[in-house]
């Protein structure tokens, strides 16, 4: 994808994309404001009354204020009528959107800055976790990765791009447009933007190692940030032996598994050529394998091989709510194939990333699978996204990384 390339220290020109009146109201329907007053930060569509915009997006306020059906302020919010989740809560009264922005990006990295341990790849802001709704950046040494995908934070574009090169001072900033989730808020989806210096892959220190990646055309913002907690967390217990990474990306398990434990055998598969080539690089020792892990993994169970250890990431299955049932069965395939290729006293590691499998319906597949597996599974970790990635507990909707590791037993006799 073309990348368009401004200098350094330059002004960014307004971003072509939605415009609008910046300020109006909007009305909830009677008792429609339980969730937001226990302290959910959506307003979806079918709740509101009346107010807001049903017009274009070129002629809708980018804010409203929310009022309930008696008239209680509830909050003000940014906007978009076209969108499922009509309104976006900011937190409490905002004036002026500039100055709010500028308080809360700096709230958000003075909060990594004071829970950090001089990490080199951190998520910065995390969209609503940070009271930022849309808006993403990760930190990767001196580069900065940065998503929008709301209306009201792609007109303020400019305005966040010279407020992060004033704090923070990076060579280069990417701006990712490719986002397909951009398009359920009517915005633009095409090419990237760079500020500064922006390379086409990076190096960053990970852990015990150096993780190598490629920036420019990278997968999400370049890295998984949100699983650096429990890789380091699980690498020091399941090495040792033959591990399998499958949808391995660039290789983070299985290189800080190596350096937990120097003797295990790495293979990792994944359907991308470029992520197997940096899985090559970031881990010289194992088998990089370019192949569709379902596939694959198929393949190896009839050929009867079994592996120590089989870590299962893969990407989300769940895109939207009208996907749910599709992706939960492609949850089952997956899991009862990666369950099927761990041997006896083998760790079996599996995660999900889709934010609409609750962590119920996680465990509730992973029980499913056990059983028609008929081998037990220990539980013996479970874990979320890392430290860097916030959550509001009134918003089940944020705690969508989920990390199981199970010690598996031999099947019973009867």
């Amino acid at each position: 994808m073309e990348k368009t390339r401004i200098p350094a220290g330059k002004s960014v020109e307004k971003v072509a994309g939605p415009s609008g009146s910046s300020r109006g109201e909007v009305v909830l329907g009677k008792n429609e404001e339980r969730r937001v007053v226990a302290g959910h930060r959506w307003v979806f569509s079918n709740e509101v009354a009346r107010g807001g915009d049903r017009g274009g997006l070129s002629t809708a306020p980018l804010l409203v204020d929310v009022r309930s059906s008696s008239g209680r302020f509830l909050g003000t919010g940014i906007y978009n009528p076209h969108s499922l989740i009509a309104v976006r809560l900011l937190e409490g009264r905002v004036e002026r959107f500039e100055d709010y922005l500028s308080d809360r990006l700096e709230a958000a990295i003075s909060m990594r800055e004071r829970l950090g341990s001089g990490e080199e790849g951190v998520r910065l802001v995390h969209s609503e976790a940070d009271a930022l709704p849309g808006l993403v950046l990760d930190r990767y040494g001196e580069y900065l990765s940065l998503q929008i995908t709301t209306r009201t934070m792609e007109a303020s574009l400019p305005y966040i791009l010279d407020r992060l090169m004033e704090r923070l001072s990076p060579r280069g900033i990417r701006v990712d447009r490719g986002l397909r989730s951009r398009e359920m808020e009517g915005l633009p989806v095409g090419e990237d933007q760079a500020v500064g210096e922006v390379p086409e892959e990076l190096s960053i220190r990970s852990g015990p190692g150096v993780l190598a990646f490629p920036f420019l055309h990278g997968q999400k913002t370049g890295l998984f940030l949100d699983q650096k907690d429990n890789i380091k967390a699980l690498s020091p217990r399941i090495g040792g032996g033959t591990l399998l990474d499958a949808f391995s990306y660039v290789g983070g398990w299985s290189q800080s598994v190596s350096f937990a434990e120097p003797r295990t055998r790495l293979i990792g598969v994944d359907a991308s050529g470029t992520a197997i080539s940096f899985y090559r690089r970031n881990n010289p020792s194992g088998e990089g394998i370019e192949a569709d892990f379902f596939s694959w993994g198929e393949a190896a169970r009839s050929a009867g091989r079994r592996f120590d250890t089989v870590v299962l990431d893969p990407p989300a299955f769940i895109k939207s709510r009208r996907l749910v049932k599709e992706g939960i069965e492609g949850y089952h395939k997956a899991f009862r194939l990666g369950l099927s290729l761990v041997g006896d006293g083998g760790i079996f590691v599996v995660c999900s990333c889709s934010a609409l499998l609750s962590w119920e319906d996680f465990t509730g597949i992973l029980r499913a699978v056990f059983r028609k597996d008929g081998r037990p599974g220990r539980l013996f970790y479970s874990g979320r996204a890392s430290w860097d990635h916030p959550r509001i507990l009134a918003m089940p909707e944020l705690d969508y990384l989920k990390c199981a590791a199970f010690y598996v037993g031999e099947k019973p006799g009867f």
